[in-house]
């Protein structure tokens, strides 16, 4: 085994960025804390409304047979979900033209009455369309809450330096890097509060399950928890509207779930990704849908429901802190199909057990699972920001259908005996429901891991025991190999670094580098533009701010014949003698850059590189993603021609390396660049081994730990 815990670099980040310094919005700005306090109500009221509704569907059913208790349970959660899936797409237009403040306040004082309507017309048909209202409501109030949140902390944060003004949209959204890491900041903790308080909600609901028996009587105990929900709902309005810093207006984009499923996802592990998510997915949604039924069940009431609740939402929110953080030394790919193999079998455990308390700390654990398999394969998207919405919009789906279907298979099979000898086990409908939906989740939960493993031929349990102490495991036969250079082959390998400004390519390239050197490897670096004595030349022509007059075609030609010396003196020689090149940017650089950048002919620049390079192609490519306006505020001054290109120029560059990613995903690994660089490292020396003929033995240590100060050029 090599050791490489000791050495490793803080999981967070090598280096403190700006990001990582700036103070935390929600302490530092007064109107971001205000408007942090009317989030934390409202998202609190939500969760509440979740498990309050569904207790007064269980109460309003409560004379009838479990089964009709289970299926309004799954109707208020349907109904509560379905809006979320379909209507997103008109919240975005509809939320452009209205005032943030006025509709934040009009929407929690909708919910407010809604749910308080809900005890006093005592209905269970008016419980399902309030449920549905309600979640309608929620719809249009999360993009104006999602907008105004990092709007507000760019503003404040400007007009603390005298140039911004508050309340001015367009600077908060264009600002400069210190606007984009505040808002950044602001949007992680938005996050918090959001997610934060579902725990708090469950907590509550447990508490007043406890109290509401007393206070209001038996057959009413779920009127008390929606009272204070509503309750909440009232809090936060007046919060909001008492808020008078919020940005008016601005435009609001909310992604389609249905159509970015439709769209697909087209990286090389993609279904691996979709199949683990849809897993985690199941086994917390399978839980909730039929928790308040198997509650009361087994005698524990809404305060038994509400553990169960407890258990789920802190287990995730555990396990999505510690997926990144937690058995570092392993794989992420190979612990991400560990993760939903383990919920599912945690599941196994939920639905044979027959004490609430034991049920309620097996959803904890449940819990943990799914969190590290959503936050280990949000992480390994690739594809930024779409990439994690089409991830959610998978988990919503199944979601919904797992809440659909989970509760009318309970309330089809109905309560069962199982005799066993002298022995008898009592199988309620909720367990069977729950035990089939485990098993739907083990098959899948395997295929998964199958498709995400990338240490195969490693055993599974002796790798996990080396990561535990912080090890990585490397099989005896290579550890005792020699640390002699590898056989010269016939033909090298090419790996090519690319992406926008800022990226952190030119880093990592040289980190891949310096990390393949130090196995004995033949490594050539290179870079384009420059990398020989003519293609110096052409550098200071292309980058120097001075070039005026330059056409788009003639800037074309520039760049293919630099590639076209750079391949003939540099690349194919250093293969041809069995070396590995590691090049800082390629022929998808002029792709994207005088392609799309320049809105040219695509096509017509890839036949030109073709035949300037002999069409040779890139064993690998590495592409770093990052928002425009995050990169360019990266890099030092004075920027170059091409650097000082306006923002939409750099945008169309994003969009192009990402449909050449798209188009050809067996060659592209592709990774966010806002990922703290020990993890994109650790990433791009996974995938290298894979196409290394003679490959380097898992486990060696990453080079960040020893050249920590490299920065990108």
């Amino acid at each position: 085994m090599t050791r490489t815990g000791d050495n490793r670099p803080p999981h967070a980040a090598t280096t403190p960025s700006r990001a990582a310094t700036a103070p935390s919005a929600s302490g530092s700005v007064r109107p971001f804390r205000r408007l942090w306090i009317a989030l934390w109500l409202s998202s609190l009221g939500h969760w509440l409304s979740v498990a309050a509704l569904t207790a007064m569907a269980g109460v309003l059913t409560s004379g009838d047979d479990v089964a009709s208790r289970a299926q309004a349970v799954g109707a208020v959660l349907v109904l509560m979900i379905l809006p979320v899936v379909l209507l997103a797409p008109l919240a975005g237009p509809i939320a452009s033209g209205l005032d943030r403040r006025l509709t934040m306040t009009v929407a929690d004082s909708l919910r407010f009455a809604l749910i308080l309507s809900v005890p006093l017309v005592d209905a269970l048909p008016w419980t399902l369309a309030a449920a549905f209202v309600v979640s309608c409501v929620t719809v249009l109030w999360i993009p104006v809450i999602g907008s105004s949140v990092p709007a507000l902390a760019a503003a404040a944060h400007g007009d603390s330096h005298g140039d911004v003004r508050p309340g001015d949209a367009r600077a908060a959204a264009h600002g400069d890097g210190d606007d984009d890491d505040q808002a950044d900041v602001a949007r992680r903790s938005a996050r918090r509060a959001a997610y934060g308080s579902a725990p708090v909600a469950a907590a509550l609901f447990a508490v007043l399950g406890l109290f509401a028996d007393d206070l209001l009587g038996q057959d009413d105990r779920a009127d008390l928890a929606l009272y204070v929900t509503a309750v909440v709902f009232l809090a936060a309005a007046a919060a909001v509207s008492a808020l008078r810093e919020l940005p008016t207006t601005g435009p609001v984009s909310v992604p389609a779930p249905l159509k970015l499923i439709a769209q697909g996802l087209r990286p090389a592990d993609a279904r691996g990704l979709t199949v683990a998510v849809v897993v985690a997915s199941l086994t917390a949604s399978a839980v909730v849908s039929v928790a308040q039924v198997h509650a009361r069940a087994l005698g524990g009431g809404d305060a038994g429901y509400g553990s169960v609740l407890l258990g789920l939402s802190v287990g995730l929110a555990f396990g999505v802190f510690l997926g990144p953080r937690v058995l570092v030394p392993l794989s992420r790919r190979r612990l991400l199909g560990l993760a939903v193999i383990a919920a599912a079998l945690v599941l196994i455990v939920v639905a044979l057990v027959q004490n609430l308390v034991v049920a309620a700390f097996a959803a904890g654990f449940l819990g943990v699972a799914a969190g590290a398999a959503w936050s280990n394969g949000s992480a390994l998207t690739g594809l930024g920001e779409r990439a994690f919405a089409y991830l959610r919009s998978v988990a919503l789906v199944t979601a919904l259908i797992v809440c659909a279907a989970v509760p009318a298979v309970a309330a089809l099979l109905g309560d069962r005996t199982l005799s066993f000898g002298d022995a008898d086990y009592d199988l309620r409908s909720t367990n069977a429901a729950l035990l089939i939906a485990a098993v739907l989740a083990l098959v899948p939960g395997a295929v998964a891991f199958r498709w995400l493993d990338d240490r195969r031929g490693i055993p599974l349990v002796l790798d996990v025991a080396a990561a535990v102490r912080g090890e990585t495991y490397t099989p005896r036969e290579q550890a005792a190999e020699p640390a002699a250079a590898p056989v010269v082959r016939e033909r090298g390998v090419f790996i090519a670094f690319e992406g926008g400004e800022g990226a952190g390519k030119t880093t990592q390239a040289r980190l891949a580098a310096i990390w393949l050197r130090d196995h004995g490897y033949d490594v050539v670096s290179t870079q384009e533009p420059g990398a020989t004595k003519i293609g110096m030349r052409l550098r200071a022509m292309l980058l120097d701010r001075d070039t005026t007059g330059l056409t788009s075609r003639a800037e074309t030609l520039l760049y293919a014949a630099d590639r076209a010396d750079h391949v003939g003196n540099v690349i194919r020689p250093a293969m041809e003698r069995g070396a590995i090149v590691v090049s800082d940017r390629y022929v998808d650089s002029s792709l994207a850059y005088q392609g799309f950048g320049r809105e040219q002919s695509v096509s017509e620049i890839a036949k030109l590189n073709e035949w300037a390079t002999g069409g040779l192609v890139p064993d690998l490519t590495v592409l770093l993603e990052v928002r425009p306006e995050t990169g360019l505020g990266r890099l030092p001054s004075p920027a170059d021609r091409i650097e000082s290109e306006p923002e939409e120029f750099h945008e169309r560059v994003r969009q192009g390396f990402r449909a050449l990613a798209e188009a050809e995903p067996e060659r592209y690994l592709v990774l966010d660049a806002g990922r703290p660089p020990a993890e994109i490292t650790r990433e791009i020396q996974y995938r290298i081994r894979e196409i290394l003929p003679d490959p380097i033995p898992a486990g060696t240590e990453d080079v960040t730990s020893t050249f920590p100060a490299i920065t990108d050029a």
